[in-house]
């Protein structure tokens, strides 16, 4: 039998220190971050080695046979340019940060990998259940603002509907790979990453701000509005997770908002996975806008639910220092 705990033990835990328990020490939180590095970057290329083979074997969704890397290399080269084939393979890929994540908490912090879930060891089904809703509700505002805006300006929708058949792959993508993608990143960057760099610390500001910087650096946006808006959406997922003590609410914002950016974006072709550009205010002011009020109801509500913040309960955590407002806080309520 393993010596590490099945889940959070002792009471009054919060989120972002579940890896700092009686095995911690000052470097095992660096040796944690190399090894998940390691394994993100091996992981993340077998993934994208075993998509790019799917892809090319029949079965995939190309009709290109491995054989013809030989016998017609200029046809392989159309298909792996294929933008949907590439959005298939850089979200796929994704994937591999949960293994990374959940191998890193077994080997190197010898804890339950569920304690990365939250403060219950567990996904809260309603509570996602409620957080999605609130997301596709302050989303669909968004998205129907910035296409008012862009008709006013007379901004470009795009080349046009692809037809059925592209769009539904697109949508395929959108519902079914994309969901576990937003989970992955999740995984790595407001439950590993954020409780590795915590462990160092009194407050969990420094890890915010660390994984938030990370966050923006693994996209390629140039345009600074969009660092803000992508800033912005990271520390409010960072926010979210310490103030409602799981990473349901940021899965929620992370699954909807690049789901919904891919279901809309394929009504006007194959979006690319190019991400360099100018993007006119339109089309970031209101997610913005959308993110905030989705972190303000979101809190809120799990205020007004009881959801547990820490392990055992809820305290009241103060809303910018992300600490308790009284040692003794703790309230047994309602984790569901």
């Amino acid at each position: 039998m393993s010596d590490y705990p099945a889940g959070p033990v002792q009471a009054g835990v919060p989120y972002q220190l579940l890896a700092r328990d009686a095995r911690h020490r000052w470097w095992r939180p660096l040796v944690a971050l190399l090894v998940f590095a390691v394994l993100a970057f091996v992981l993340l290329l077998v993934a994208m080695l075993v998509l790019a083979a799917f892809v090319l074997y029949p079965a995939g969704f190309g009709d290109v046979r491995i054989a013809a890397l030989v016998r017609d290399p200029e046809s392989v080269e159309t298909l792996v340019r294929d933008p949907f084939v590439l959005l298939f393979v850089s979200f796929g890929a994704l994937v591999s940060l949960i293994p990374a994540a959940v191998l890193t908490a077994l080997w190197v912090q010898r804890r339950s990998p569920r304690q990365l879930i939250g403060v219950t060891g567990r996904f809260r089904r309603r509570w996602s259940a409620e957080c999605l809703l609130a997301a596709l509700a302050v989303f669909a505002v968004a998205f129907a603002v910035s296409a008012l805006l862009t008709w006013i300006t007379g901004g470009s929708f795009g080349p046009g509907f692809p037809g059925w058949a592209d769009y539904g792959r697109v949508a395929l993508l959108a519902l079914v790979v994309v969901p576990v993608q937003s989970a992955a990143e999740e995984f790595a960057f407001r439950g590993f990453l954020l409780q590795a760099v915590s462990a160092w610390f009194r407050t969990p500001w420094p890890a915010i701000a660390l994984t938030s910087l990370l966050f923006l650096l693994g996209h390629g946006y140039t345009d600074p509005l969009v660092w803000c808006q992508l800033l912005v959406m990271a520390v409010s997922m960072c926010w979210l997770v310490v103030r409602t003590g799981g990473l349901e609410a940021a899965i929620a914002l992370h699954v909807v908002n690049n789901s919904l950016s891919l279901l809309v974006g394929g009504l006007g072709g194959v979006p690319g996975i190019e991400q360099a550009g100018d993007f006119p205010v339109g089309d970031v002011l209101p997610f913005i806008a959308a993110i905030l009020a989705y972190a303000w109801w979101v809190d809120r509500r799990a205020a007004r639910r009881g959801a547990w913040n820490v392990t055992g309960g809820r305290v009241e955590l103060r809303p910018w220092s992300l600490r308790p407002a009284t040692q003794d806080d703790l309230r047994p309520e309602v984790s569901g």
